[in-house]
C-alpha cells in the first residue's frame, strides 16, 4: 500500500517517471558545539559529513524506492564533550516528514530529542554497520533513529505499517544494553531510547500508531478533496488518544505526537467554525496540557 501512494506522488507532484534509486533517506544532519571553543571546527564538519554520507547513501528498506518517495529526515547534534579526541557525548534533535497528496506541503510526523547520546569517532573514519552486531556505537545509534524514522513514515500511509522497523530498533535496545545512553534511567524523565522503543512495540500504546495512520493518511491526505470531511477525520484521530490519556496520562509517545503536530494542528483548525474550533481547542488543552496556550491561536 505504502508504495503505491508513493509512486502516486512522485507522479503527481514531477510529472514523470524516475529513475529508480538506491537511497531510501533524504537527510539532512547538523553538528555542532558551542560549549567547546578550544575543539577543532573541522572534526565536527567531517563528522557531519560522514553521517550524511552514510545514512543517504546506505540501502535501508527491501523497496525500490524513487527521490520523491525517499523520508525526509533531519537531525541535529550537539556535542557536548570530546574525551580523549574520540569519545563524543551529547544530545540529538531529530523531525521526520512525509509529502501530503495534491500539495507541496510536507507533515512532520515524529519529532524527539536524546539527551544522552554517546559514541566514538576518530577523524575521517569510515563508518560501517552490520546488522544485528555493534561495529560502532555512533552507526548502531544511526540505525536505531533510522529504524524509528521508517517506523513512523510506514505507520502514516498504513495501519500498524511500521511494525517490521519499530522490532528492528527495539533489537538494537537490547543490543546495546548496559551502553551509555540505551538503559531506562538513562535521558530525562524517561524520554530515551529504551522507552521510545519499548512504547512503539508495546499494544498498550497501539492507540498512538492508530492515531498517526489516520491523522495522515484518512485526514491530512484527502484535504484536497474535501477539507471540512478531512478535518473532521483529524478530531476523529485525536479523540482515539482520549482512552490512553486515561490508563496512562500525557504518556511519552502522546508527547512526543503533539511535539511534532502543534503548530501544524493550529494551522488545520483556523479554516474550522467557531463551534469545532472551541471543541478541538478544549480537546487538544486536555491531551496536550504543554501546548495549552499555544491552541489559543486557532481562534484568531
Amino acid at each position: 500500500m505504502k508504495t503505491i501512494l508513493k509512486l502516486l506522488f512522485a507522479c503527481l507532484l514531477l510529472g514523470e517517471t524516475i529513475q529508480i534509486k538506491a537511497q531510501d533517506i533524504n537527510a539532512s544532519i547538523q553538528v555542532v558545539a558551542p560549549s567547546l571553543q578550544a575543539t577543532d571546527k573541522q572534526i565536527l564538519t567531517n563528522l557531519q559529513t560522514s553521517i550524511q554520507q552514510f545514512i543517504n547513501n546506505r540501502k535501508w528498506t527491501e523497496e525500490s524506492v524513487k527521490p520523491a518517495e525517499r523520508v525526509e529526515i533531519s537531525l541535529f547534534f550537539e556535542i557536548k564533550s570530546i574525551r580523549n579526541v574520540t569519545d563524543f557525548s551529547g544530545n540529538l534533535q531529530m523531525q521526520v516528514s512525509r509529502p501530503i497528496l495534491f500539495s507541496n506541503y510536507k507533515s512532520p510526523t515524529f519529532n524527539f530529542a536524546d539527551d544522552d547520546v554517546n559514541f566514538r569517532y576518530s577523524d575521517m573514519e569510515s563508518l560501517l554497520y552490520q546488522e544485528n552486531q555493534n561495529v560502532s556505537d555512533l552507526t548502531t545509534l544511526l540505525a536505531f533513529y533510522i529504524h524509528i524514522a521508517l517506523g513512523f513514515d510506514e505507520d502514516s500511509y498504513s495501519k500498524m505499517g511500521g511494525d517490521k522497523n519499530f522490532k528492528k530498533a527495539q533489537s538494537i535496545v537490547n543490543m546495546m544494553s548496559g551502553k551509555a545512553g540505551w538503559s531506562q534511567s538513562d535521558g530525562r524523565g524517561g524520554r530515551n531510547k529504551y522507552y521510545l522503543a519499548d512504547n512503539l512495540n508495546n499494544a498498550r500504546f497501539k492507540a498512538i500508531r492508530e492515531a498517526t495512520y489516520k491523522y495522515h493518511r484518512m485526514g491530512l491526505d484527502q484535504m484536497f478533496e474535501n477539507a471540512t470531511k478531512a478535518r473532521k477525520m483529524i478530531t476523529e484521530a485525536i479523540k482515539g488518544l482520549l482512552e490512553l490519556n486515561k490508563l496512562v496520562p500525557n504518556n511519552m509517545l502522546q508527547k512526543t505526537f503533539f511535539s511534532a503536530k502543534w503548530g501544524e494542528l493550529v494551522e488545520i483548525y483556523k479554516g474550522a467554525s467557531k463551534t469545532e474550533q472551541k471543541e478541538i481547542i478544549a480537546l487538544l488543552s486536555k491531551l496536550d496540557p504543554s501546548n495549552g496556550n499555544r491552541y489559543e491561536k486557532i481562534k484568531s
